[in-house]
């Protein structure tokens, strides 16, 4: 619906002209980052943020009847379609707005019905996604602060409690980082920071570690493109968050 009402007012009311007026208006913009500071400082973390989807597994494997088999399959046909919708809405809010785009894309909207709308359908869609997103995020706290504890008549309550504090503790988290000025440089330190950790350090190191215990320990020629990866991640990650820093 968000996508819609923003497509609509770019084609209807500002800049107008139409969708592929928008696309070939891509064509006279820049390709690349003026500077390898201002391409990780200013981006990459968004693009992890956005398509690195390892923190939503929790949610989705809990909500799957079948998630051994379902998975996989459910989970590619849902990212390349996010992907595809995304991309082009990325793409056609460039060309109508060019290097105007801000990084909330309804502050390119004026006052009006369109601005309104979108903000409706904007606390609906937070409405339904945020606990599935949160979720996540609470189930990893909860197991590493409280373990597997046993619940009996004796700690139920102090297990809820328990509980209720980490969320409460989450929530208020989430609340202050919302408070922040520019949200773009959160979403691009976020991302770049937990979601390059979760998608290129923590999976080769998890792999390499699994390897040398099932073998006998020792470094194996196999372990080199996790190794690489893993180096990767790390180089992604420190300088996004350096740049992103310096550049705010």
């Amino acid at each position: 619906g968000g996508i819609l009402v923003t497509l609509a007012y770019g084609v209807l009311v500002d800049p107008g002209g139409g969708i592929v007026e928008a696309l070939a208006a891509t064509t006279e913009l820049k390709m690349w980052p003026d500077s390898f500071a201002d391409a990780f400082g200013g981006s990459f973390g968004t693009i992890a943020y956005l398509f690195c989807v390892n923190f939503l597994t929790f949610p989705i494997i809990n909500s799957m009847k079948d998630s051994k088999n379902d998975y996989e399959g459910a989970v590619s046909t849902a990212v390349a379609i996010i992907w595809t919708v995304n991309v082009f809405f990325a793409i056609v809010c460039l060309g109508f707005y060019g290097d105007d785009t801000q990084d909330l894309v309804l502050q390119n909207l004026d006052n009006g019905p369109y601005l309104s709308a979108l903000k409706i359908l904007l606390c609906v869609d937070l409405l339904f996604t945020f606990p599935v997103v949160f979720s996540s995020g609470r189930q990893i706290l909860e197991n590493y602060i409280l373990g597997n504890p046993k619940a009996n008549d004796e700690d139920t309550t102090s297990l809820a409690l328990s509980r209720a504090a980490i969320t409460s503790g989450a929530v208020a988290t989430c609340f202050g980082l919302s408070q922040l000025g520019g949200f773009g440089v959160v979403a691009n330190l976020v991302g770049g920071l937990a979601q390059g950790t979760l998608a290129f350090i923590i999976p080769p190191a998890m792999a390499i570690a699994l390897s040398r215990k099932s073998g006998d320990g020792s470094f194996t020629e196999s372990e080199i493109p996790q190794w690489l990866t893993g180096s990767f991640g790390v180089l992604v990650v420190s300088c996004v968050t350096y740049f992103t820093l310096t550049e705010s």
